[in-house]
């Protein structure tokens, strides 16, 4: 029995250890080998080479797999999103090639016509197809499509070709084309070349080079003139009266060196007092006249004139100040000063009606009236009294007309004015009315 149990032990540790053996070998064998389906793709308005099931599939110039077959599909576009017709060419190749899904495959057909073939350029270094996968691949000019390319840039029948714009270009008569552009810039070469001939041209007047030959003589005239100007041997000469300018100057200025020398001391006298008035003025003059100017200094002028200043300021200041107060109180005290004025020329009246009286009956002063004489003076006074009363109704008749010319034709009276002028006016009829009443009554009796 162990013998029979250690044997079967050591069978199943054998087969695991084959089985592991196994998978290590699996796992660790370089991968490729075998092939691979993948399909390319190219627009059908750019794929122009003609490929054949069972055409080749080289990389690096060695064949890796060969064209299954062709055909034509629609699919949306990645950009546009707009359905495209593609040629789907199914290829088979070799999978240790590795492509990845950036690769780079193109088409190429044989110079001379036939089949052509799919070429891997590069394999990319992306992640690497799967099985099955589409590519993408690039398209190429073939000599076909250089011919019809060349076809239709040579029809001088298209506006747009090559051929019709070369032949535009070299119309001569069209001024917008190259060589009729070249014909215009050779007028005006023309032109520009005779207008410098005719300026050349020593007979006409009015041309450069005649202007060119009147400059000249006029530069020659003004040289000759000058040089006779700069000629000593001509009195007249500018030279020659520089030379008698230069002289006289020089004569004054030995003169001046002269006087110069004979008044030196009288000169250094004179310069030394105007050194001494300058010191005065400067040291005594100037420095007062800054004390006096200075109004950080008391008994300066300039503080004298600031004090002064606000001396005056404050006066004013008091001034309207007493202004203010003496206008408050009148507009205050308009109403006691009107009875004022009214009362003292009531009290006016009076004195100057018993003055009347005193100087036509002085003797009023020292005697005794009889009963007769009482009742002629009653009579009087009751005539005194209807005067007065007729004086104080012309006195409120010249205020009413005083008020209504110092208002004008629009004046408007308030409602207190008014009422006052209206009772003033009241009270003075009635008083008027009394006084004429007592002077009837007074006369009865008499």
């Amino acid at each position: 029995m162990p013998q029979e149990r250690n044997a079967f032990k050591l069978g199943i540790t054998l087969i695991v250890v084959l089985v592991l053996l196994l998978g290590i070998l699996y796992f660790l064998a370089p991968t490729g080998g075998g092939d691979m389906k993948l399909t390319v793709r190219f627009p059908h308005n750019k794929f122009n080479t003609v490929l054949k099931p069972g055409g080749e599939v080289s990389c690096g110039g060695l064949t890796v797999g060969s064209i299954r077959s062709l055909e034509l599909e629609e699919a949306p576009d990645k950009e546009t999103g707009q359905n495209v017709l593609y040629v789907l060419v199914k290829i088979i190749i070799d999978s240790s090639i590795d492509l990845k899904q950036d690769c780079k495959i193109i088409p190429e057909g044989p110079l001379l016509g036939g089949s052509g073939k799919l070429v891997i350029l590069d394999r990319g270094s992306g992640k690497s197809v799967y099985p099955d996968a589409t590519i993408d691949g690039e398209t190429t000019v073939t000599v076909a499509a250089l011919t019809r390319m060349l076809a239709s840039q040579l029809d001088p029948d298209d506006e747009a070709s090559l051929m019709a714009l070369v032949h535009t270009q070299l119309q001569a008569d069209n001024p917008k084309s190259l060589v009729g552009k070249i014909h215009a810039m050779l007028d005006d070469f023309v032109a520009v070349t005779d207008s410098i001939r005719n300026e050349f041209d020593p007979k006409q007047k009015e041309v450069l080079l005649t202007k060119l030959h009147s400059i000249l003589d006029h530069i020659s005239d003004a040289t000759r003139l000058l040089r006779n100007e700069m000629d000593r041997d001509i009195d007249l000469a500018m030279v020659d009266k520089v030379h008698m300018t230069l002289d006289a100057l020089n004569s004054s200025l030995f003169t001046v060196v002269e006087m110069l020398e004979e008044n030196r001391e009288p000169l250094a006298a004179t310069f030394r007092h105007i050194q001494a008035t300058s010191q005065i003025l400067e040291q005594q003059i100037a420095t007062r006249i800054a004390q006096q100017l200075d109004p950080q200094v008391p008994a300066s002028l300039m503080a004298k004139v600031h004090v002064a200043i606000d001396r005056l300021g404050r006066s004013l200041r008091d001034i309207n100040d007493m202004t203010a107060v003496g206008r408050e109180a009148l507009v205050l005290n308009k109403e006691q000063i009107s009875r004022m004025i009214v009362n003292l020329k009531e009290t006016s009246d009076h004195l100057k009606a018993a003055g009347k009286d005193i100087r036509r009956n002085p003797w009023r002063l020292l005697y005794q009236p009889t009963m007769k004489e009482v009742a002629q003076a009653n009579i009087f006074d009751a005539a005194r009294s209807f005067s007065e009363a007729a004086t104080h109704l012309d006195d409120v008749v010249t205020r009413l007309q005083a008020v209504s010319d110092a208002g004008g034709p629009e004046a408007i009276l308030d409602d207190q004015q008014l009422a006052e002028l209206r009772d003033q006016l009241k009270q003075t009829f009635d008083n008027f009315t009394k006084a004429e009443n007592s002077l009837w009554e007074q006369l009865k009796i008499e």
